[in-house]
């Protein structure tokens, strides 16, 4: 997954994980997997008073089937949420994106989620190898 870590590098999320506590490398390895599992997300950091935030989230017209995942701190506690438009067998919350706001990223904006509040920060597309 070397490609995906340079694009991640590039565009300053190791810095973002690097603040979490978390290295980029670490989290995203997968040597067994040939194709890179998020080719089809978009990538959006966000930083304010209280949160920092790397989301891996798909265009709205792929939510029908792929999962939105979000690593944050707030009040120096490290989350990985999963989240889908689609009821999972187990969700800890319902999420209700607001129209607009500066943390999350537009194309969640006016939705539904099902949360999981996932205790393994490994990114879930990771760990089919």
């Amino acid at each position: 997954m070397k490609r995906l870590i340079e694009e991640l590098k590039q565009r300053g999320a190791d810095k973002y994980f690097h603040e979490m506590g978390l290295e980029l490398e670490t989290l995203f390895q997968a040597p067994d997997l040939e194709q890179n599992p998020y080719r089809e997300h978009l990538w959006e950091l966000r930083r304010n008073e209280e949160y920092i935030i790397v989301n891996a989230i798909p265009p709205k017209e792929l939510q029908d089937h792929l999962f939105w995942e979000e690593w944050f701190i707030h009040e120096q506690k490290v989350h990985h949420h999963i989240l889908s438009l689609w009821r999972p067998p187990r969700f800890d919350e319902i999420f209700q994106a607001p129209e607009r706001d500066e943390i999350h990223p537009p194309q969640s904006f006016g939705r539904r989620w099902y949360v999981v509040n996932d205790v393994d920060l490994r990114p879930l597309l990771m760990r089919r190898s």
